[in-house]
């Protein structure tokens, strides 16, 4: 019976000695899997252990896998058990009194864990290390200072000086109390004993990623990953860093990995993903994860992405159809870019009504929108329906926003331009005193336009040239002639254009047809000063680009002699007076 007995021992001591090791690696791999956010392999690898031997031990990461989880009322529950399957075990009374702290019942924890420490006589690194971690692990309720006075008492337990895992929770602390050097001293002191340590590269890069230093974070994020490729939490923290630096692809591709190595499924994760993908110009990879989340979020912002990514993909109806629908669901939350974004969807429609109501929601988005001036883009819409008085009004109001463009400029003054000849031909057609103020002041408020333009780019010819004609067409003929306001400047327009034909060729037709119209102007100033031999010049320039040119042949040949009259035909007799009857011979 002995000898069956000792064999008996002999095989429980064995099966002890080869299960014990499995299970601390079974936990390490749960470990791994939780602080990298595999949630769902953390928790299918300690609900096993549990099961298979409801140890304390076993029991205690359990309830620490929900505790991290935020799942509190299953892990005060694992906690119990583990403290009801062996009392001695202080590390599920740590687990309670972290429950607590995070419920927000400091008074609670602080009994619980200083009752853990004291029943060990504060001699058990274990449970000083998990005392200390349980002050770090909640966002809200947490209390650094205590941490760092139990974590500081693990590490003096540490006589090897080899426990990376107190190094980090100290840096955690650290962290938490806005410490940050001293946080990455700690995370440091870590790698220094585990030099392979992605979860320490990446809190690093954490830090840095706070103080919006992107580039920096961004550097030990990459050692992170280079370290432990499967660490999925560093993809999504690099993603943020990279959005920060407007890297929007990289940041999708670094989130999506985050969202395919961690095996979420949480909406806001996929949400992110499509955001990214959205702002990298990629709208059907961020279609592709909107619908991943249809039926399984109530959340209206999801029809505005849809609504934005819609109207980039040209799928106008479904742009306005999502847009609409959040406006009215979620008016708290719409944003001037819903405006601007509906009303461009609208623009796309091709309809009257859609044109309308474009430039609606687009006026709604614009004096909040510094970043891209939609007052330049309504002025656009004016202009291609010809409704120059209205665009003229739009570049006002797109000058006026700042940072304006020198094309904003010429396009104004070519607003007003064209409004000018709209009066008397479809504007106050009849000609009145009125009609002919209002065109004088399109005309003069376009000389004003080229004029701004003229001074920002002296070299612009262009410029010279409506403001020669800005100039001439503002007055009736006679009174342009008699101030010749309109001269200098298509003066300064021939003198430039020949060098603009000269820098680029394929612009020889354009200026030709305005040197053209600038020499006609020209030479009729020369014909009322009496100066032939300068209207000549300009007419033989105009025939050295025009050799056609019909009214500049006919100045260059001259007033055709008047023809001789032809001879007047033979007088013929005057009819002799018919004799009166009675009168004498």
């Amino acid at each position: 019976m002995k000898i069956q007995k000792k064999s008996l021992m002999t095989t429980l001591a064995l099966g002890a000695m080869l299960t014990a090791p499995v299970f601390a690696q079974d936990i390490q791999t749960g470990l791994k899997d939780l602080e990298s956010e595999r949630f769902a392999k953390a928790e299918q690898t300690f609900t096993q252990l549990a099961s298979s031997s409801p140890s304390a031990d076993n029991q205690f990461y359990l309830g620490y896998y929900y505790l991290r989880t935020n799942q509190l009322d299953k892990a005060k529950a694992a906690f119990e058990k583990g403290a009801a399957a062996d009392p001695k075990n202080q590390l599920n009374s740590v687990g309670l009194g972290a429950v607590a702290l995070a419920q927000g019942d400091r008074a609670t924890a602080k009994t619980k864990i200083d009752q853990a420490v004291s029943a060990t006589k504060s001699k058990n690194m274990d449970v000083l290390f998990r005392a200390g971690e349980a002050y770090t692990l909640n966002e809200k309720n947490n209390d650094p200072a205590a941490a760092i006075a139990l974590l500081d008492a693990a590490a003096k337990l540490d006589k090897k000086n080899t426990n990376a895992d107190i190094k980090m929770a100290l840096g955690d602390a650290y962290f938490i109390k806005n410490d940050g050097g001293m946080a990455v001293s700690r995370y440091e002191d870590a790698l220094s004993v585990s030099p392979n340590l992605a979860e320490a590269n990446y809190k690093i890069g954490r830090l840095y990623l706070r103080g919006k230093n992107y580039v920096k974070a961004q550097e030990f994020f990459n050692k992170a990953i280079e370290a432990d490729p499967e660490f999925a939490l560093t993809y999504r923290s690099l993603a943020d860093a990279l959005a920060g630096s407007r890297a929007y692809k990289g940041a999708a591709s670094n989130m999506e990995k985050y969202v395919q190595k961690s095996g979420t499924t949480d909406p806001d994760y996929l949400t992110t993903v499509a955001k990214y993908y959205f702002l990298a110009n990629d709208y059907l990879k961020a279609t592709a994860y909107l619908d991943q989340l249809k039926g399984k979020v109530n959340d209206p912002v999801l029809d505005r992405m849809y609504g934005w990514a819609y109207t980039a993909l040209g799928k106008n109806d479904q742009a306005v159809e999502s847009l609409k629908k959040f406006i009215a669901t979620a008016p708290q939350k719409v944003i001037y870019d819903d405006y601007k974004y509906l009303g461009r969807a609208y623009g796309q429609l091709g309809t009257p009504e859609g044109d309308s109501l474009s430039i609606i929601n687009l006026e709604k988005a614009a004096p909040e929108d510094t970043t891209e001036n939609l007052y330049r883009e309504i002025a656009k819409k004016y202009n291609d329906g010809k409704r120059y008085d209205r665009a003229y009004d739009y570049y006002v109001k797109t000058i006026a926003q700042g940072k304006p463009l020198n094309n904003d400029y010429l396009l104004m003054g070519l607003a007003a331009y064209n409004m000018g000849f709209r009066i008397g031909r479809d504007v106050a057609k009849e000609d009145t005193a009125a009609a002919r103020q209002l065109r004088k002041q399109w005309f003069l408020r376009a000389d004003s336009s080229y004029a701004k333009l003229a001074e920002i780019t002296p070299n612009y010819s262009p410029a010279y040239y409506y403001r020669g004609t800005s100039n001439y067409y503002a007055y009736p003929s006679a009174e342009a002639l008699s101030n010749r306001a309109f001269v200098p400047y298509l003066e300064k327009f021939a003198e430039l254009a020949p060098q603009d034909i000269a820098a680029d060729a394929s612009k020889a037709q354009q200026f030709n047809r305005l040197l053209v119209q600038s020499y006609r102007l020209l030479a009729g100033d020369a014909v009322a000063r009496k100066d032939d031999a300068k209207a000549k010049e300009l007419a033989s320039k105009i025939l050295a680009i025009d050799p056609n040119d019909k009214q500049a042949k006919e100045f260059m040949e001259g007033p055709k002699p008047a023809q001789a009259a032809p001879a007047a035909p033979a007088a013929k007799p005057a009819p002799k007076t018919p004799a009166k009857k009675g009168s004498a011979k």
